[in-house]
């Protein structure tokens, strides 16, 4: 006499698995944001460096002592932050990037010396005779920067971006593994 009714029964299985869900999420998050660091800043030393070259800028003591010897990239390794610097240790790698205004200080006495014999084929008493017109011409005249680091930054920006996406797409496919 009556309708019999018949329930549908329907099931979902999830299973967890991958690495981020056995924990090593962080690990491996960490290696590969190193990863893109330490080829991200090695590819920025390179190219400040080379920017140097082009400009003619290495320095009184070129590649074994001079600006372009100063050169340095390096990965500081932290969390949550981690960060790669490629900077200098030159006292006048500053000037060199950014130049110097016309009309403001004069380079220091003796700092152009060792420049002079080199560039300039003097000796040493009549490069000192001699440094004080130097001098006083950079003060009065300034030269334009090389802009050896903002020019690798935003020439080579889409390349870094490149290297950020490959980094990314691995950290994505080392999780899921």
């Amino acid at each position: 006499m009556g309708e019999e009714k018949t329930l549908m029964k329907m099931e979902a299985t999830v299973t967890i698995k991958g690495a981020i869900f056995a924990g090593k999420g962080p690990e491996i998050i960490q290696s590969e944001v190193l990863a893109f660091m330490y080829e991200a800043t090695a590819f920025l030393e390179r190219k400040v460096k080379e920017n140097i070259r082009e400009a003619g800028r290495v320095g009184v003591g070129g590649a074994q002592g001079g600006l372009l010897s100063t050169i340095h990239g390096e990965v500081e390794k932290g969390t949550p932050v981690t960060k790669g610097v490629v900077a200098h240790q030159s006292k006048y790698g500053d000037v060199i990037e950014k130049g110097r205004t016309p009309g403001k200080t004069w380079p220091p006495e003796g700092a152009l010396l060792k420049w002079m014999m080199l560039k300039m084929g003097l000796g040493e008493t009549e490069a000192k005779r001699l440094e004080f017109v130097v001098r006083r011409k950079i003060g009065r005249k300034g030269f334009p920067g090389i802009h050896m680091f903002e020019k690798a930054w935003t020439r080579y920006l889409p390349q870094i971006i490149a290297m950020a996406d490959t980094h990314g797409l691995k950290l994505a496919e080392r999780l899921s593994e």
